[in-house]
């Protein structure tokens, strides 16, 4: 199976190396500027293209792709690839827009080429034990979920993320759509969503927001808290749901290990082996290829993301609440 690169950024060289390291046969690199085509194709022996209708029309044609480019090409180079039976493993969001995810959804469900949404979280073994846990009971009922992915990004907003028309958004659609799918694989769909954000820093408006929270409610009835930033100076990384009958607890600092907290109080550290998520992600991908199986995350999981997202945004952009309105009353 031949597998090629969409974009020479920095995700498409962690899908290089995840393909590699599972044996994929990656042959090639789409990357429109030839400068950074040309190093990615160095470092890593491949033949570079500047269009992806280049690299269809060549020698080195692919088997499947990973679309590792933003957010506002996606549609474009999915719907190209699909017409031309492609397999996709599309980096998340799936698109900068609900209107150009649902296109891409409807493209997906007229091909048997697979589409895969890269919601690399899942295949995270801790999560994957986390998952199995609720589902044997282990905590019960289950009550709550919290996660936090925040970090400091010094220059975000001098980059691609934080440009509103190239990304659809900022940490919101860039990092909290990863929280809102660990949400869904660990307690169930979505049903409601609430959220609130911010775009000023130092007296600065910027054009995309830097920290948000979310609240979600589940169809299970379970109630999800997502806190994610750019702008912390410590980051953190944990996941916590808790039941009837205790509390699960990883955090991303301590890879192999998660944390059982019983309803008497009492903290049992569970152990177990961890690995790249980005590794166990590709490999999926090219198994549901080879078996002509279904994705874990396909076209419909990146549609939900991106709804809840916007759904987000509309409440932020249409149910501002004006404190000197209020007190003018």
């Amino acid at each position: 199976m031949k597998i090629a690169i969409i974009g020479g950024g920095g995700i498409g060289a962690t899908h290089a190396d995840a393909y590699r390291a599972v044996g994929g046969n990656v042959v090639a690199v789409v990357e429109p500027i030839i400068e950074v085509a040309e190093k990615f194709s160095e470092r890593y022996d491949l033949a570079p293209y500047t269009s992806l209708s280049d690299l269809l029309e060549s020698a080195n044609r692919p088997d499947a792709i990973s679309v590792c480019t933003p957010p506002f090409t996606h549609r474009e180079l999915v719907e190209e690839a699909l017409a031309a039976g492609i397999h996709i493993l599309c980096e998340k969001p799936m698109a900068h827009t609900l209107e150009d995810a649902e296109a891409i959804y409807r493209a997906t469900q007229t091909t048997d080429a697979v589409f895969a949404t890269g919601y690399c979280q899942r295949f995270q073994p801790e999560l994957e034990f986390m998952h199995a846990l609720i589902g044997s009971g282990r905590i019960g009922t289950v009550r709550t979920f919290y996660n936090s992915f925040s970090s400091h990004q010094a220059d975000i907003e001098n980059r691609w993320f934080g440009r509103k028309r190239l990304a659809g958004g900022g940490v919101v659609i860039d990092t909290a759509i990863h929280s809102i799918d660990i949400f869904r694989y660990l307690c169930g769909e979505v049903v409601a969503v609430s959220g609130s954000m911010s775009t000023a820093l130092d007296s600065v408006q910027l054009e995309v927001e830097h920290t948000a929270t979310l609240g979600l409610r589940s169809e299970k009835e379970v109630i999800g808290t997502i806190n994610c930033s750019w702008k912390l100076p410590n980051g953190t990384s944990v996941v916590r749901v808790s039941g009837s009958a205790g509390t699960l607890s990883f955090d991303y600092l301590k890879e192999g290990e998660v944390v059982f907290e019983s309803e008497a109080g009492e903290v049992e550290v569970l152990r177990i082996e961890s690995g790249d998520r980005f590794v166990r992600e590709v490999a999926a991908f090219l198994n549901a290829v080879n078996k002509g199986t279904s994705p874990r995350t396909g076209a419909f999981d990146g549609l939900v993301g991106l709804a809840v997202v916007t759904a987000v945004y509309r409440m932020n952009t249409e149910n501002a609440l004006s404190t000197s309105a209020l007190v003018a009353r």
